[in-house]
């Protein structure tokens, strides 16, 4: 069994016409990174009907539909809506984190409690250099200490690793500050995305709050920075993620899919139990501590 710990997903409204559905609501970065000016299309789209088969497919269980990290909230309280009934309509098979833009304050704070009254499990994708705020925040730290509440519940924080080439959308990370923020919410766990960047690994294995995923590690390394990061971290802090429907192997997809990634990591001579720790049993761990 498999999950994936991040995906993203937008409804026909959005990819029918990206640009003008982005610049209509100000979402300036994310056009950027969705629709480039120059360089290589890699961003895909899906219904949810074809993302169920593609899950089929690669016989993924369960998968965690991630929020934009949004310029503006009134976009994260839209994206909310799209995800809302996503998992309603398929509960057994879709769980959901929410966007979240500090900038909206209360707001924000009230949509988020509203959503994990109706099924959410955490937060994310942030990204607060690219959203307009820091990680110091009154609003953030509110929104951290209400994860705290469920053991079950995370927050995806977006990483960049400073020393990969540039794509569209890059902004470096102050790694030392999203560290404080771990430290500071301690009963909170993170989950820091593209294997935290590669950045400070031993010090984020101190942190038993911290777990990293592996969306869009393809884009980025070679296949041995799988066993890297297991030996810097350890297996058990690493959560399967594809960034479906981004096309993360552009040279053999022409569509978006899950195959080719579980393909990717099954045969990167990873030791099996290893393997199933990164596939199913952290999430599963995470979701249900109880079973």
């Amino acid at each position: 069994m498999r999950i994936d710990a991040h995906i993203h997903l937008y409804p026909p409204s959005v990819y029918a016409n990206p640009t003008e559905w982005g610049a209509k609501r100000g979402e300036a970065y994310w056009l950027n990174c969705v629709n480039p000016t120059s360089g290589p299309q890699l961003q895909g789209w899906a219904s949810v009907d074809q993302l169920l088969k593609d899950m089929d497919t690669a016989c993924i269980e369960k998968a965690l539909i991630l929020g934009w990290y949004w310029e503006n909230a009134d976009t994260c309280f839209e994206n909310i809506g799209w995800q809302w009934e996503w998992i309603a309509q398929h509960p057994d098979r879709l769980k959901a984190l929410a966007p979240f833009n500090a900038i909206g304050g209360a707001r924000s704070i009230d949509s988020l409690k509203k959503a994990f009254d109706n099924g959410f499990i955490g937060i994310g994708e942030i990204y607060p250099p690219a959203q307009g705020f820091s990680y110091e925040n009154d609003a953030l730290d509110a929104a951290l200490d209400l994860v705290a509440q469920e053991e079950s519940m995370i927050v995806n924080v977006h990483v960049t690793d400073p020393t990969t080439r540039d794509y569209p959308g890059k902004i470096d990370t102050p790694i030392d500050d999203l560290s404080a923020l771990a430290k500071r919410h301690p009963r909170t766990k993170f989950v820091f995305a593209h294997l935290a960047g590669m950045m400070n690994l031993p010090e984020l294995k101190t942190l038993s709050n911290v777990y990293l995923d592996t969306a869009a590690v393809p884009l980025l390394y070679k296949e041995d920075i799988y066993q890297t990061a297991i030996d810097l971290i350890g297996s058990e802090r690493i959560l399967f993620g594809t960034d479906y429907p981004l096309r993360t192997f552009p040279k053999k997809q022409s569509a978006p899919d899950f195959a080719t990634h579980v393909d990717s990591i099954c045969n990167a001579g990873i030791d099996a139990k290893d393997l199933e720790q990164i596939l199913y049993r952290n999430l599963n761990q995470i979701l249900e501590p109880d079973a």
